[in-house]
């Protein structure tokens, strides 16, 4: 136990300490937020999912389905029979168990079989949510299901048929395909024999004979021997029609356009050949830049096979014939001699129009702006040269091969512009556009911003003083200056002094040292930008004005440390008188 002697004086030596320390004495609010907290409780995950589900023995692709949901998910988990099953991050959304692990883990030890699913979803606050669903796996007594395929008939030659049976079955084993047909000597027939995967099962049946009937029989087991057999009948019958030919229309268009084409559809079960002649009614071989055209050379395609079951197209390209009228004959012939003949007749007209011109409107823009351009879309099929004026003074010209053009009117000079174009064919057909574009002045003021006053020292009396500003014009800026004096702007006698600004390390600023002024004296001043445009914008700040102030240290005031010292002896004598007279005792 401490003294009473001991115990006054620790009293007196920490009310010493609790007026002089520096701890107390800078204190000086305490503030405590009152305002109330709103707490808003997170809901708990979802999840819902069914209570029962059976499926046979050996069955892939079985699952169970939960719609879940959480805005801030985390994990789940399934737990089956007390044991882990599967588990993985949960996003939120609908979950799906694959019950094929109950095969892969094992589990399935005796038939019929339940298990009872627990599957847990968690958010990020750690609270979950429960769906229980009782799986029983029963007995496959099912025998195979077959959907039973229609009968097929076709002709004799035709390919791309075949049957395909769709099965479903948990546990295949064994599948057979036999073919019974009325054929001398082959009557009967083993096609396909061996193991069965559970797919379905799909054959190809062309190339049988004419005349004849088919009978596809499919037979499948299952591994505890339930089966099911399917038959379908196919039918051939002969090749009695001619080669089919579609009629494509007529067709007429302008000497020198590009990508006309006759098309005719061509189908036959046992094609053999065919053959497109042009007859030439009439045709100028001199007409136009002729050296790049020329006339039809008769086609034989003494192989005809085709690449598509329901037939193929064979065209002709018309680009680059002789004006002049035509008729295009194809032919066509199959194995037995039968054939087919449709024509299309094909006219070429002169060129007699002018080239079409699609230019664009009228542009305006402000004197500064760019991404600027004009362009003439313009159609021909004989195209010749072109020629741009501007204001009637030639800018451009040369061959023209069919082709738009597009130039860049960027960077002009504030003013009304006539790009003034011409196209013309090869039979001296011309067509012009003109498009304006007029460039008006600049109508925005430079900007000035961020203006900041700097003083530093200089002697103990007087502070340097300078001016820091950021400034910027589309048009970039002819000058920037500071205009600053002592005194009032508004006074008759007010002379401000201006000096330019010079651009600083950053972009875009500019700054300027005024001089060296006196503490107390009050500076005012101002910033003028001309930008570069035609009109030379100016744009002028309000005058500002700046204190210089003293920024020599001067230390604490001499009063402040009065008082300190005052509160010190104060204290000590405290501490003595108190320490005697707990000594005296």
């Amino acid at each position: 136990m401490f003294s009473s002697n001991r115990s006054r004086f620790l009293i007196a030596l920490l009310l010493t300490w609790f007026v002089l320390s520096p701890y107390v004495t800078t204190v000086s609010n305490f503030e405590f937020s009152v305002t109330p907290t709103n707490t808003m409780e997170i809901a708990a995950p979802t999840i819902s999912g069914p209570a029962f589900y059976e499926f046979e023995n050996g069955s892939r692709g079985d699952t169970l389905e939960y719609d879940a949901y959480d805005p801030n998910p985390k994990n789940y988990s399934v737990i089956v029979d007390g044991g882990n099953y599967l588990s993985g991050v949960w996003d939120g959304n609908a979950i799906t168990v694959l019950l094929v692990y109950l095969y892969t883990l094992d589990m399935i030890d005796t038939l019929p079989q339940e298990f009872a699913f627990v599957v847990t979803v968690f958010n990020q606050a750690g609270e979950s949510a429960i769906a229980a669903t009782t799986v029983r796996v029963i007995q496959d007594e099912t025998a195979p299901i077959i959907q039973q395929p229609a009968n097929i008939t076709y002709e004799y030659g035709s390919f791309g048929h075949e049957i395909q049976w769709n099965i479903t079955e948990s546990n295949p084993e064994f599948y057979n395909i036999t073919r019974l047909s009325n054929e001398t000597g082959t009557n009967f027939t083993i096609i396909e024999s061996g193991d069965w995967d559970g797919d379905d099962i799909i054959i190809n049946i062309d190339g049988l004979n004419e005349s004849r009937w088919y009978i596809y029989t499919l037979f499948v087991r299952d591994i505890f021997g339930l089966n099911v057999s399917s038959a379908v009948n196919v039918t051939v019958y002969p090749d009695l029609s001619s080669p089919e030919l579609s009629s494509p229309d007529d067709i007429s268009f302008e000497f020198g356009a590009l990508g006309n084409k006759v098309t005719w559809h061509v189908y036959d079960s046992n094609p053999k050949n065919y053959t497109i002649t042009g007859i030439v009614h009439y045709n100028d071989t001199l007409y136009g830049n002729y050296t790049a055209f020329n006339s039809f050379a008769n086609v034989t395609m003494t192989n005809w096979t085709l690449t598509n079951p329901d037939g193929d197209d064979v065209s002709i390209i018309l680009d680059w014939f002789f004006l002049g009228n035509y008729t295009f004959i194809i032919q066509a012939f199959d194995i037995y001699g039968r054939n087919s003949t449709d024509s299309v007749f094909v006219y070429i007209y002169p060129d007699v129009r002018a080239p079409i011109i699609d230019p664009d409107e009228d542009l305006l823009y402000e004197e500064g702006y760019t991404g600027y351009s004009i362009t003439w879309g313009v159609e021909e099929n004989n195209p010749l040269w072109y020629n741009l004026t501007v204001n009637g003074d030639s800018m451009l010209d040369g061959i023209w091969r069919g082709e738009n053009i597009t130039i860049d009117v960027d960077n002009l000079d504030v003013g009304s512009y006539e790009y003034n174009m011409t196209f013309s064919d090869f039979f001296g057909s011309a067509s012009y556009a003109i498009i304006t574009v007029t460039v008006t002045p600049d109508a925005h003021l430079p900007i000035i911003t961020t203006i900041n006053v700097f003083q530093t020292y200089s002697t103990p009396t007087k502070n340097n003083l300078s001016v820091q500003a950021y400034a910027w014009d589309l048009n970039n800026l002819k000058s920037i200056e500071v205009e600053w004096g002592v005194g009032s702007p508004t006074a008759p006698d007010f002379n401000p002094a201006s000096k330019i600004m010079e651009r600083a390390i950053l972009e875009d600023f500019y700054e300027a040292l005024i001089g060296e002024y006196s503490h107390g004296v009050v500076v005012w001043f101002r910033i003028i930008a001309i930008d570069n445009s035609s009109v030379q914008n100016e744009e002028v700040t309000e005058w500002m004005s700046i204190t210089i102030t003293d920024m020599s240290y001067t230390g604490v005031p001499a009063p402040l440390y009065a008082i300190i010292a005052l509160l010190g002896g104060l204290s000590l004598l405290v501490f003595i008188v108190i320490y005697f007279r707990t000594k005296v005792k």
